[in-house]
Protein backbone atom coordinates (compact mmCIF):
# COMPACT_ATOMS: atom_id res chain seq x y z
CA UNK A 1 0.00 0.00 0.00
CA UNK A 2 1.14 3.45 -0.74
CA UNK A 3 0.93 5.54 2.40
CA UNK A 4 -0.04 9.65 1.86
CA UNK A 5 0.11 10.14 5.75
CA UNK A 6 0.89 8.20 8.64
CA UNK A 7 -0.18 8.81 12.58
CA UNK A 8 2.56 8.53 14.97
CA UNK A 9 1.80 8.15 18.35
CA UNK A 10 3.78 9.20 21.84
CA UNK A 11 2.67 8.71 25.59
CA UNK A 12 6.14 10.21 27.21
CA UNK A 13 6.90 8.13 29.94
CA UNK A 14 10.09 8.77 30.22
CA UNK A 15 10.91 12.66 30.35
CA UNK A 16 12.41 13.09 26.99
CA UNK A 17 13.29 9.58 25.92
CA UNK A 18 10.21 8.86 23.89
CA UNK A 19 9.13 11.95 22.57
CA UNK A 20 13.20 11.74 21.32
CA UNK A 21 13.04 8.85 19.34
CA UNK A 22 9.60 9.33 18.36
CA UNK A 23 11.21 12.93 17.43
CA UNK A 24 13.64 11.58 15.37
CA UNK A 25 11.87 8.76 13.68
CA UNK A 26 9.30 11.31 12.47
CA UNK A 27 12.31 13.70 10.92
CA UNK A 28 13.77 10.37 9.56
CA UNK A 29 10.78 9.96 7.31
CA UNK A 30 10.30 12.89 6.43
CA UNK A 31 13.73 13.50 5.37
CA UNK A 32 12.73 10.07 2.80
CA UNK A 33 9.65 11.35 1.17
CA UNK A 34 8.00 15.05 2.57
CA UNK A 35 5.19 14.10 0.96
CA UNK A 36 3.86 11.78 3.49
CA UNK A 37 1.53 13.62 5.98
CA UNK A 38 2.54 13.48 9.38
CA UNK A 39 0.18 13.49 12.63
CA UNK A 40 2.18 12.95 16.06
CA UNK A 41 -0.23 12.42 18.75
CA UNK A 42 1.68 13.04 21.88
CA UNK A 43 0.73 12.90 25.59
CA UNK A 44 3.19 15.61 26.68
CA UNK A 45 3.35 18.46 24.11
CA UNK A 46 5.63 20.60 26.92
CA UNK A 47 8.66 17.77 26.24
CA UNK A 48 7.75 17.95 22.55
CA UNK A 49 8.41 21.63 22.67
CA UNK A 50 11.65 21.42 24.25
CA UNK A 51 12.42 19.20 21.49
CA UNK A 52 11.27 21.41 18.96
CA UNK A 53 10.49 25.03 19.29
CA UNK A 54 8.47 25.23 16.61
CA UNK A 55 5.67 23.27 18.88
CA UNK A 56 3.40 25.11 21.20
CA UNK A 57 2.83 23.39 24.37
CA UNK A 58 -0.61 24.91 24.79
CA UNK A 59 -2.21 23.82 21.89
CA UNK A 60 -4.17 21.29 21.29
CA UNK A 61 -3.97 20.91 17.45
CA UNK A 62 -1.48 22.35 15.63
CA UNK A 63 0.44 23.02 12.33
CA UNK A 64 3.90 23.24 11.96
CA UNK A 65 6.24 21.94 8.84
CA UNK A 66 9.86 20.43 8.79
CA UNK A 67 11.84 20.93 5.62
CA UNK A 68 9.16 21.36 3.46
CA UNK A 69 7.11 18.21 4.99
CA UNK A 70 3.70 19.11 6.89
CA UNK A 71 3.24 17.65 10.34
CA UNK A 72 -0.18 17.92 12.40
CA UNK A 73 0.93 17.59 16.15
CA UNK A 74 -2.26 16.51 18.45
CA UNK A 75 -2.85 16.49 21.78
CA UNK A 76 -3.29 12.76 23.55
CA UNK A 77 -6.44 13.90 25.34
CA UNK A 78 -8.19 15.75 22.90
CA UNK A 79 -11.73 14.62 22.10
CA UNK A 80 -12.98 13.65 18.42
CA UNK A 81 -15.23 16.87 18.36
CA UNK A 82 -13.02 18.74 19.22
CA UNK A 83 -10.09 17.38 17.00
CA UNK A 84 -12.93 17.67 13.63
CA UNK A 85 -13.41 21.59 14.96
CA UNK A 86 -9.88 22.66 14.94
CA UNK A 87 -8.53 20.40 12.18
CA UNK A 88 -11.38 21.43 9.45
CA UNK A 89 -11.60 17.04 9.24
CA UNK A 90 -10.74 13.99 10.62
CA UNK A 91 -7.14 13.07 9.65
CA UNK A 92 -6.65 9.85 7.80
CA UNK A 93 -5.73 6.88 10.66
CA UNK A 94 -4.93 4.57 8.00
CA UNK A 95 -1.16 3.79 8.93
CA UNK A 96 -0.69 3.88 12.86
CA UNK A 97 2.63 4.43 14.21
CA UNK A 98 2.14 2.66 17.87
CA UNK A 99 5.37 3.70 19.11
CA UNK A 100 6.65 1.27 22.48
CA UNK A 101 3.28 -0.51 23.24
CA UNK A 102 1.75 2.96 24.27
CA UNK A 103 -1.45 1.95 23.96
CA UNK A 104 -3.81 4.74 22.11
CA UNK A 105 -5.53 7.77 22.83
CA UNK A 106 -9.84 7.59 24.07
CA UNK A 107 -10.92 9.59 21.15
CA UNK A 108 -8.59 7.27 18.49
CA UNK A 109 -9.72 3.87 19.86
CA UNK A 110 -13.54 5.13 19.59
CA UNK A 111 -12.82 6.00 15.99
CA UNK A 112 -10.86 2.33 15.39
CA UNK A 113 -13.27 -0.15 16.80
CA UNK A 114 -16.45 2.04 16.05
CA UNK A 115 -19.20 -0.96 15.27
CA UNK A 116 -20.06 0.77 12.61
CA UNK A 117 -16.38 1.04 10.36
CA UNK A 118 -15.78 -0.35 7.37
CA UNK A 119 -12.40 0.97 7.10
CA UNK A 120 -9.07 -1.07 7.02
CA UNK A 121 -6.57 -0.06 9.69
CA UNK A 122 -3.00 -0.83 10.30
CA UNK A 123 -1.04 -0.73 13.59
CA UNK A 124 2.76 -0.92 13.49
CA UNK A 125 4.55 -0.87 16.74
CA UNK A 126 7.42 0.04 17.25
CA UNK A 127 8.78 -1.14 19.81
CA UNK A 128 12.17 -0.15 22.03
CA UNK A 129 15.20 -0.93 20.81
CA UNK A 130 16.84 -4.22 22.12
CA UNK A 131 19.74 -5.90 21.53
CA UNK A 132 18.45 -9.11 23.00
CA UNK A 133 17.65 -12.55 20.17
CA UNK A 134 13.93 -12.20 20.62
CA UNK A 135 13.96 -8.56 18.24
CA UNK A 136 14.87 -11.10 14.79
CA UNK A 137 11.84 -13.37 16.52
CA UNK A 138 9.23 -10.96 16.88
CA UNK A 139 10.02 -8.29 13.66
CA UNK A 140 7.11 -7.91 11.82
CA UNK A 141 4.77 -10.40 13.96
CA UNK A 142 1.59 -9.84 14.13
CA UNK A 143 -0.74 -9.09 16.77
CA UNK A 144 -4.51 -9.38 17.48
CA UNK A 145 -7.40 -6.95 18.14
CA UNK A 146 -10.65 -6.75 18.81
CA UNK A 147 -11.74 -6.09 15.24
CA UNK A 148 -10.80 -7.89 12.05
CA UNK A 149 -10.67 -4.40 10.29
CA UNK A 150 -7.79 -3.11 12.41
CA UNK A 151 -4.78 -5.11 11.80
CA UNK A 152 -1.52 -4.95 14.05
CA UNK A 153 1.86 -5.96 14.12
CA UNK A 154 5.26 -5.52 15.63
CA UNK A 155 8.40 -3.75 14.29
CA UNK A 156 11.18 -4.32 16.18
CA UNK A 157 14.37 -1.94 15.95
CA UNK A 158 17.44 -4.07 16.19
CA UNK A 159 21.41 -4.76 15.46
CA UNK A 160 20.69 -7.31 13.07
CA UNK A 161 19.86 -7.58 9.66
CA UNK A 162 16.92 -9.75 11.09
CA UNK A 163 15.57 -6.38 12.15
CA UNK A 164 14.10 -2.89 11.66
CA UNK A 165 17.48 -1.73 12.12
CA UNK A 166 17.96 1.80 13.38
CA UNK A 167 16.86 5.41 12.74
CA UNK A 168 19.64 6.94 10.63
CA UNK A 169 18.29 10.00 10.47
CA UNK A 170 20.02 12.80 8.00
CA UNK A 171 21.03 15.34 10.78
CA UNK A 172 23.25 12.29 12.53
CA UNK A 173 24.70 11.01 9.55
CA UNK A 174 25.55 14.35 8.51
CA UNK A 175 27.05 15.17 12.40
CA UNK A 176 28.77 11.46 12.03
CA UNK A 177 30.41 12.51 8.29
CA UNK A 178 31.42 16.05 9.58
CA UNK A 179 33.27 14.16 12.66
CA UNK A 180 35.08 11.45 10.60
CA UNK A 181 36.28 13.87 8.23
CA UNK A 182 37.29 16.36 11.24
CA UNK A 183 40.93 15.93 12.28
CA UNK A 184 41.36 15.04 16.21
CA UNK A 185 43.02 17.89 18.61
CA UNK A 186 45.89 15.59 20.00
CA UNK A 187 46.00 17.07 23.23
CA UNK A 188 42.32 16.78 23.97
CA UNK A 189 40.28 13.89 25.22
CA UNK A 190 36.98 14.57 25.31
CA UNK A 191 34.31 12.93 27.68
CA UNK A 192 30.58 13.45 27.41
CA UNK A 193 28.36 12.26 30.58
CA UNK A 194 24.51 11.93 30.54
CA UNK A 195 23.54 9.03 32.61
CA UNK A 196 20.83 7.94 35.58
CA UNK A 197 21.99 8.70 39.50
CA UNK A 198 24.98 7.35 40.52
CA UNK A 199 27.97 8.21 41.89
CA UNK A 200 30.94 9.46 39.48
CA UNK A 201 33.91 9.95 41.85
CA UNK A 202 35.62 6.37 40.52
CA UNK A 203 35.28 7.62 36.74
CA UNK A 204 37.12 11.04 38.00
CA UNK A 205 39.54 9.83 39.71
CA UNK A 206 40.29 7.60 36.47
CA UNK A 207 40.73 10.27 34.33
CA UNK A 208 42.50 12.36 36.73
CA UNK A 209 45.13 9.58 36.54
CA UNK A 210 44.62 8.55 32.82
CA UNK A 211 45.09 12.37 32.06
CA UNK A 212 48.50 12.37 34.38
CA UNK A 213 49.96 9.53 33.00
CA UNK A 214 49.49 11.15 28.78
CA UNK A 215 50.86 14.81 30.79
CA UNK A 216 54.20 12.65 31.24
CA UNK A 217 54.54 12.27 27.52
CA UNK A 218 52.20 15.17 26.58
CA UNK A 219 52.42 18.62 29.00
CA UNK A 220 49.70 20.34 26.89
CA UNK A 221 47.17 17.07 27.31
CA UNK A 222 43.80 18.08 29.06
CA UNK A 223 41.17 15.52 30.25
CA UNK A 224 37.78 17.60 29.10
CA UNK A 225 34.37 16.32 30.53
CA UNK A 226 31.14 17.47 29.07
CA UNK A 227 28.67 16.68 31.76
CA UNK A 228 24.82 16.89 30.50
CA UNK A 229 21.83 18.27 32.19
CA UNK A 230 19.16 16.18 33.33
CA UNK A 231 19.32 13.69 36.64
CA UNK A 232 23.34 12.90 36.51
CA UNK A 233 24.83 16.51 36.31
CA UNK A 234 24.41 16.91 40.27
CA UNK A 235 26.26 14.00 40.83
CA UNK A 236 28.91 14.46 38.21
CA UNK A 237 29.09 18.36 39.80
CA UNK A 238 29.63 16.28 43.07
CA UNK A 239 32.70 14.46 42.00
CA UNK A 240 34.17 17.07 39.82
CA UNK A 241 34.22 19.03 43.45
CA UNK A 242 35.09 15.59 45.47
CA UNK A 243 38.24 14.92 42.78
CA UNK A 244 39.44 19.11 43.91
CA UNK A 245 39.05 20.01 40.04
CA UNK A 246 41.79 18.07 38.38
CA UNK A 247 39.73 17.81 35.17
CA UNK A 248 38.15 20.45 32.47
CA UNK A 249 34.84 20.23 33.56
CA UNK A 250 31.91 22.28 31.73
CA UNK A 251 27.97 21.58 32.58
CA UNK A 252 25.69 21.47 29.37
CA UNK A 253 22.50 23.38 29.30
CA UNK A 254 19.54 21.22 27.70
CA UNK A 255 20.69 20.42 23.75
CA UNK A 256 18.95 20.29 20.81
CA UNK A 257 18.95 16.77 19.33
CA UNK A 258 21.08 17.97 16.75
CA UNK A 259 24.10 19.45 19.04
CA UNK A 260 23.80 16.41 21.09
CA UNK A 261 24.08 14.27 17.98
CA UNK A 262 27.44 15.99 17.11
CA UNK A 263 28.79 16.20 20.57
CA UNK A 264 28.40 12.36 20.95
CA UNK A 265 30.06 12.22 17.26
CA UNK A 266 33.02 14.86 17.86
CA UNK A 267 33.79 13.19 21.54
CA UNK A 268 36.32 10.60 22.61
CA UNK A 269 34.12 8.86 24.98
CA UNK A 270 30.88 8.53 26.24
CA UNK A 271 28.62 7.55 28.78
CA UNK A 272 25.40 7.51 27.98
CA UNK A 273 21.74 6.56 28.78
CA UNK A 274 18.74 6.01 27.33
CA UNK A 275 17.42 4.60 24.20
CA UNK A 276 18.20 7.16 21.65
CA UNK A 277 21.55 8.23 23.17
CA UNK A 278 22.09 4.35 23.03
CA UNK A 279 21.26 4.39 19.37
CA UNK A 280 23.40 7.16 18.51
CA UNK A 281 26.41 5.84 21.07
CA UNK A 282 26.13 2.70 18.67
CA UNK A 283 26.61 4.48 15.21
CA UNK A 284 29.00 7.11 16.33
CA UNK A 285 32.14 4.85 16.07
CA UNK A 286 33.32 6.12 19.29
CA UNK A 287 33.78 3.81 22.60
CA UNK A 288 31.17 4.15 25.29
CA UNK A 289 29.16 3.03 28.84
CA UNK A 290 25.10 2.66 28.58
CA UNK A 291 23.54 3.09 31.89
CA UNK A 292 20.54 1.07 31.77
CA UNK A 293 17.11 1.81 33.63
CA UNK A 294 17.17 -0.25 36.85
CA UNK A 295 14.69 -2.91 36.25
CA UNK A 296 12.83 -5.26 39.09
CA UNK A 297 15.36 -7.96 39.93
CA UNK A 298 17.88 -6.27 38.06
CA UNK A 299 16.50 -7.28 34.91
CA UNK A 300 18.57 -3.94 32.61
CA UNK A 301 21.49 -6.69 33.45
CA UNK A 302 20.04 -9.38 31.00
CA UNK A 303 19.55 -5.71 28.27
CA UNK A 304 23.15 -5.30 29.07
CA UNK A 305 24.67 -8.61 28.12
CA UNK A 306 22.45 -8.75 25.21
CA UNK A 307 24.00 -5.80 23.95
CA UNK A 308 27.67 -6.40 25.19
CA UNK A 309 26.97 -9.91 23.05
CA UNK A 310 26.90 -8.02 19.64
CA UNK A 311 29.88 -5.44 20.66
CA UNK A 312 32.40 -7.52 22.20
CA UNK A 313 33.45 -9.82 19.30
CA UNK A 314 34.74 -6.62 17.81
CA UNK A 315 37.07 -5.90 20.26
CA UNK A 316 40.16 -7.97 19.05
CA UNK A 317 42.37 -7.64 22.64
CA UNK A 318 40.25 -10.65 24.80
CA UNK A 319 41.87 -8.94 27.67
CA UNK A 320 40.38 -5.55 26.49
CA UNK A 321 36.93 -7.22 25.66
CA UNK A 322 36.82 -9.00 29.15
CA UNK A 323 37.50 -5.71 31.19
CA UNK A 324 34.93 -3.73 29.31
CA UNK A 325 32.13 -6.20 30.22
CA UNK A 326 33.06 -6.28 33.66
CA UNK A 327 32.80 -2.29 33.94
CA UNK A 328 29.86 -2.48 32.10
CA UNK A 329 28.30 -4.81 34.10
CA UNK A 330 29.78 -3.10 37.27
CA UNK A 331 28.17 0.17 35.94
CA UNK A 332 24.80 -1.24 36.07
CA UNK A 333 24.69 -2.72 38.58
CA UNK A 334 23.13 -0.80 42.03
CA UNK A 335 25.38 -0.38 44.64
CA UNK A 336 28.46 -2.04 42.47
CA UNK A 337 31.90 -0.10 42.28
CA UNK A 338 33.41 0.21 39.32
CA UNK A 339 37.18 -0.30 39.46
CA UNK A 340 39.68 2.79 38.77
CA UNK A 341 42.54 0.54 37.44
CA UNK A 342 40.57 -1.20 34.79
CA UNK A 343 38.92 2.34 33.34
CA UNK A 344 42.44 4.16 33.23
CA UNK A 345 43.13 0.71 30.96
CA UNK A 346 40.11 1.34 28.61
CA UNK A 347 40.58 5.07 28.28
CA UNK A 348 44.08 4.35 27.82
CA UNK A 349 43.29 2.04 24.86
CA UNK A 350 40.84 4.64 23.39
CA UNK A 351 43.44 6.94 23.35
CA UNK A 352 45.60 4.85 21.42
CA UNK A 353 43.14 3.92 19.26
CA UNK A 354 42.88 0.01 20.00
CA UNK A 355 39.37 0.08 21.42
CA UNK A 356 37.86 3.05 19.17
CA UNK A 357 38.52 0.95 16.17
CA UNK A 358 36.51 -1.99 17.82
CA UNK A 359 33.92 0.09 18.61
CA UNK A 360 34.21 1.35 14.73
CA UNK A 361 33.73 -1.81 13.09
CA UNK A 362 30.33 -2.55 15.15
CA UNK A 363 28.92 0.92 14.51
CA UNK A 364 30.08 0.22 10.56
CA UNK A 365 28.66 -3.06 10.57
CA UNK A 366 24.95 -1.66 12.05
CA UNK A 367 25.06 1.23 9.23
CA UNK A 368 25.03 -1.98 6.76
CA UNK A 369 21.22 -2.47 8.28
CA UNK A 370 20.06 -0.19 6.92
CA UNK A 371 17.84 2.92 8.17
CA UNK A 372 14.98 2.39 10.63
CA UNK A 373 12.63 5.04 9.01
CA UNK A 374 13.03 3.35 5.33
CA UNK A 375 12.53 -0.03 6.67
CA UNK A 376 9.20 1.00 7.90
CA UNK A 377 8.22 2.78 4.33
CA UNK A 378 9.31 -0.02 2.54
CA UNK A 379 7.50 -2.74 4.77
CA UNK A 380 4.26 -0.42 4.38
CA UNK A 381 4.64 -0.49 0.61
CA UNK A 382 4.77 -4.18 0.84
CA UNK A 383 1.05 -4.41 2.76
Amino acid sequence: MQANEITLLCRVVDNFGDIGVVYRLARAISDIDSKIQLNIICSSLQSFAAMNSAVDKNKEVQKIEYNGASWTIIDWNITTPRLIELNGCLPDFGVILECFQCGRPDFLEDILFDKQNTKLYRIINVEYLTAEDFAEEFHCLKSGTRSALVKKVNFMPGFTAKTGGMILDRSFMESLTKAKATPKNPHEFKVTLFSYERDFTTVFDALIEFQGVIQQKDPDFKVRVLAADGKSLPYAKKAQEATHSKLDFTALPFMAQGEWDALLCSADFNFIRGEDSLSRACLCSKPFFWHAYVQEDNYQLVKVEAVLNKLIPYIKDAGTGQNLKRQWFNYNTPDAGLDKDSLVQLFTATYDGSLTRGFAGFSDDLLLNGDLGMNLLNYIKSL
